[in-house]
């Protein structure tokens, strides 16, 4: 079956399908179409290679949720009978492919993640569930009389096989234990709803939610206390929304993509993810090459403007590409880095001559860049060929230059419609650097017509952190309305026009962060030496007190001198628990976070990640223009539950932030 009579079957279903995009090939196509043919019902599902939630193995090919016959997990095996060598009784196949044989078991393979999915839901059910899971292997190319042939009638060939000849409805439909559901009117008995939800539970690309084990090692800790709180947090079940898993599961090899987000909505997880799915499908479309020259591996790069946080992005893209398939990312077929990197990188390919950070104003730092790889492709366009990439995904893309875009898009390969396959994951609001928004258009990006994409719901925060510190940025507790930015900074007219938000007497209400949690705190001290002094004793009170771990904490700054004050004063100051202190600013190429060591840094330096408690040191020194409200935004959503931000003097963005506090206490949320 091709593509295009699929997604026909597909558009036309009753049942709900869920990524029938991903069946790569005729034999997958022509299982899933006899599925949903079989099981065209409201109530029924089919899920096309769901992620198993938590799990590392490859997830299964099609799995079927059905009311009457339970949770059916499939194997597809595509291969033709010639190409099986042998069997034995334990039922290992033996494959042969262009490069050997290989032996396996589907059997083994296809019960395994059947009892993935089993365990997954007893877990969310809280309890043994008595659901009928089953599991089957289909060959979609091979007959059941040329099995009996080719291996005798006494052969190995499991009660759970199912052949071309088999993919019918009638045959279906009997196989699984399924009812008449077409002219009977015997009442059909169902499993309960309630146990049918939690399957749902089992799937979605949430691995790059958690903590590996090494991460975050079990520990026993005080109930009531923070600690057990954010331990709860971290180790409790998580989903993704269903806006982060369908962008997840786009197919974007098109054309360019724009995806814009508020602060804490995800888009790094969706970046991740769908870098995974793409990386996944170029390598199964390799792998069905089995004969002759299966072409060059995939080249896909992602790349952020801050150093600090490609260690945590290139992580996340590893461990989804993990669950997809159970194996490390293929050696040089990704390559995660900050902009400056692959400025130097392509520096020492012969691209260019770098140009140090500093000598040059950054605009001019980007068109002598532009004009030199133009310069570079017109002369080595093989060359330039080789070392571009088949995709390139940008994060945090509102840190970056028009100019750098028009290099980025230089640097990637082109489809076969001409257009580069260039995704930027953009957030407005956290524009700290000032840069004004590209123009798509003119850069020859073409991000319209369904190819523009806003995630609206912030899951990092609670609306205590946003809600504040986001009329901050805005400016609207300022003296003057002058000293906030413009409502074109961080895109308001979208966000009004979704009902994200609401201006009420002058202040922003915001529906956009639904959970609740503690209030905003505000310390003031009267010189440094007492901030430095609270600071301190805060940071034990978390540790001792409230047993909080020390990677669940950063302590940021907006300048860099004071980050490493800071940090050199926490070392000092031989905290209960800490291992040592992160001074992101001086290890650039380490993920922050890290397990037993307390993290400080700048403002710049921590975009991206996030920590359940941030502490915001002197506050006062934010400016009050545009970048430094950006900044002040930025460090302040860091925080996930608790966020306190201390200062030296009542004045500047601190004392807006206290009246943003008292603004928000006297009101209800947003209904």
């Amino acid at each position: 079956m091709n593509r295009a009579k699929l997604e026909k079957i597909a558009a036309a279903a009753r049942c709900r399908v869920v990524g029938w995009e991903d069946a790569g090939n005729d034999g997958h196509r022509a299982v899933l179409g006899a599925l949903i043919e079989a099981f065209d019902f409201s109530e029924s599902a089919i899920l096309v290679e769901p992620s198993l939630a938590r799990k590392t193995r490859r997830p299964p090919d099609v799995v079927l949720i059905d009311p009457e016959i339970g949770v059916h997990t499939f194997e597809v095996k595509t291969m033709e009978l010639e190409r099986i060598d042998g069997i034995d009784g334990g039922g290992y196949l033996s494959f042969r492919y262009g490069n050997g044989v290989r032996t396996k078991s589907p059997i083994a393979q296809v019960r395994t993640a059947m009892f993935d999915i089993k365990d997954a839901t007893e877990r969310a059910y809280k309890k043994p569930i008595g659901l009928r899971f089953e599991y089957w292997v289909v060959f979609p190319r091979i007959r059941r009389a040329a099995w009996k042939a080719r291996f005798g009638s006494e052969g190995y060939c499991a009660d759970e096989f199912v052949f071309a000849d088999e993919l019918t409805v009638d045959h279906l439909v009997r196989r699984l234990g399924a009812s008449d559901r077409g002219g009977s009117n015997v009442p059909i008995e169902m499993w309960p709803l309630d146990q049918l939800q939690c399957v749902w539970t089992a799937f979605g690309d949430t691995s790059v939610l958690y903590a590996t084990p090494l991460e975050r090692r079990p520990r026993s800790v005080e109930q009531g206390t923070l600690g057990k709180q954010f331990d709860e947090a971290a180790e409790g079940y998580k989903n993704l929304s269903d806006e982060q898993q369908r962008l997840s599961a786009m197919h974007w090899e098109a054309g360019p993509r724009l995806v814009r987000g508020v602060a804490g909505s995800g888009k790094t997880v969706v970046l991740a993810n769908n870098l995974a799915r793409r990386l996944e499908r170029m390598e199964v479309a390799r792998s069905e090459q089995l004969f002759g020259n299966a072409g060059p591996p995939a080249r896909l790069l992602a790349v952020c403007f801050n150093r600090t946080l490609a260690p945590m992005l290139e992580r996340k893209i590893q461990v989804a590409f993990k669950q997809r398939t159970g194996r490390d990312v293929p050696a040089g077929e990704l390559e995660v880095c900050a902009f400056n990197q692959l400025m130097f990188k392509l520096a020492d390919a012969g691209v260019w001559k770098y140009q140090t950070i500093g000598t040059a104003n950054e605009i001019a730092r980007a068109i002598k860049y532009s004009d030199e790889l133009e310069q570079f492709g017109a002369t080595k366009q093989e060359r330039l060929q080789r070392l571009a990439y088949d995709a390139i995904y940008v994060d945090e893309g509102q840190d970056f230059l028009e100019e750098e875009y028009r290099i980025l898009k230089g640097l990637c390969r082109t489809n076969e419609n001409g257009e580069p396959n260039l995704y930027v994951f953009y957030d407005d609001a956290q524009n700290l650097y000032g840069r004004i928004r590209p123009n798509w258009q003119s850069l020859g990006l073409n991000v319209r017509g369904g190819r523009a994409f806003v995630m609206t719901e912030c899951f990092r925060n609670t609306r205590q952190i946003i809600e504040p510190t986001f009329n901050v940025l805005y400016g609207t507790c300022a003296g003057s309305k002058r000293q906030g930015p413009t409502k074109e900074f961080g895109d308001i007219a979208t966000l009004e026009q979704k009902r994200l938000i609401r201006e009420d007497g002058g202040f922003w209400r915001v529906k956009f962060a639904a959970r609740a949690g503690r209030p905003t705190a505000i310390s003031m001290a009267p010189n440094r030496k007492a901030e430095n002094e609270l600071i301190l004793a805060r940071l034990r009170w978390l540790l001792a007190d409230q047993q909080v771990r020390p990677q669940d904490m950063m302590v940021l700054s907006h300048q860099k001198d004071r980050a490493a004050a800071l940090a050199k004063l926490i070392e000092g100051s031989k905290l209960p628990g800490v291992k040592g202190v992160h001074l992101a600013t001086q290890q650039k190429d380490h993920a922050l976070g890290q397990p037993g060591r307390l993290t400080v840094s700048t403002v710049a330096s921590a975009k991206g990640y996030d920590a359940y408690c941030v502490l915001l040191a002197s506050t006062e020194t934010f400016g009050m223009d545009v970048t430094g409200r950006a900044s002040f935004y930025v460090g302040c959503t860091r925080a996930i539950e608790y966020l306190e931000v201390f200062a030296c003097r009542e004045a500047g963005l601190v004392v807006e932030l206290r009246e943003a506090v008292k603004r928000m206490k006297l009101e209800p949320a947003w209904e």
